[in-house]
């Protein structure tokens, strides 16, 4: 049996499915329509461009890693010079022992020293004090560990952890990787642990014996080479046997560097470009090490 659908029905139908249409077109709108930033399409193999990053924010001034001294006063700070970290029989090697510590004597020290009270600071933060810069410790000592020695990493840095103290290692660039010294890997893991890395030349020589521009090299590029293996700029220099003048010391200043150690046993702290420091001998006992330090800071 046939029937005819009234037209106002058809048409009511009709009107119904466009509404219904149109508010599931409003849901599924993109973003953008809603005032959202739309997603990037993909790019070939699925992957999403990645948004530009904004630029990272200044850090905060980081806090000094020392009780700082009161303003305006600058304390003495002890700048103790160690070679290597061994046991030397002196009688086969009685240079060698000289210039050694073994194991057991600098834990003793690290040890005394924190018990004492003492702050220990890198290089890098006595220069940025003594030109006024930035605080002054008011009671530490300086460790800093010549030529690059692989017992550095293996003796000296297991304890410096230990103890919870920094120091500074002049690395001799020209040395690193060679038999009994340490290679990039070893110092980038002093790098990464806090350590600083200072600069001690390329081949260790007596730079008052060379022309101007044989310094530059040795002073300058030895900076670089490191700087270069470590991604970060080196700010601190030690001439080889502790061997300079007024003109290397100038050359130190003009490459970039903001402090520079000597040999010298005594004396005062005003030039950061002519630092003295106390050698720390193989035969040095327990007692005399506590003294040589209390000496300048009790």
């Amino acid at each position: 049996m046939r029937f005819a659908i009234p037209l106002f029905v058809v048409l009511f139908l009709l009107a119904a499915i466009a509404l219904s249409t149109g508010r599931e077109t409003a849901r599924l709108a993109p973003p953008s329509a809603l005032g959202a930033p739309a997603p990037a399409p993909a790019l070939s193999g699925g992957a999403a461009p990645q948004a530009e990053a904004s630029p990272p924010a200044t850090p905060a001034p980081a806090a000094p890693a020392f009780a700082p001294a009161p303003a305006g006063q600058r304390p003495y700070v002890p700048i103790l010079m160690y070679h290597y970290v061994r046991t030397v029989d002196p009688g086969v090697d009685p240079l060698g022992y000289g210039l050694s510590v073994t194991p057991a004597q600098l834990a003793a020290q690290l040890d005394w020293l924190r018990r004492a009270g003492y702050d220990t600071v890198q290089m890098s933060a006595l220069a940025g004090c003594i030109r006024g810069e930035s605080p002054c410790p008011a009671r530490a000592v300086a460790l800093t560990f010549d030529d690059g020695y692989m017992d550095a990493y293996t003796d000296a840095f297991p304890l410096l952890q230990q103890y919870g103290v920094t120091a500074t290692f002049y690395i001799v660039s020209g040395f690193v990787g060679h038999d009994a010294y340490m290679g990039w890997g070893e110092i980038r893991a002093l790098r990464d642990a806090g350590m600083e890395i200072g600069a001690h030349s390329i081949s260790h020589i007596d730079l008052t014996t060379l022309s101007h521009d044989e310094n530059v090299d040795q002073i300058g590029r030895s900076g670089a080479e490191i700087a270069a293996q470590l991604g970060a700029p080196v700010r601190s220099f030690c001439y080889p046997a502790g061997q300079f003048n007024a003109e290397i010391a100038a050359i130190t200043r003009e490459r970039g560097y903001t402090s520079a150690t000597t040999t010298i046993q005594q004396g005062p702290q005003d030039d950061p470009f002519a630092l003295p420091r106390l050698r720390i001998y193989g035969d040095m006992s327990q007692d005399g090490f506590q003294a040589t330090v209390a000496a300048y800071l009790p």
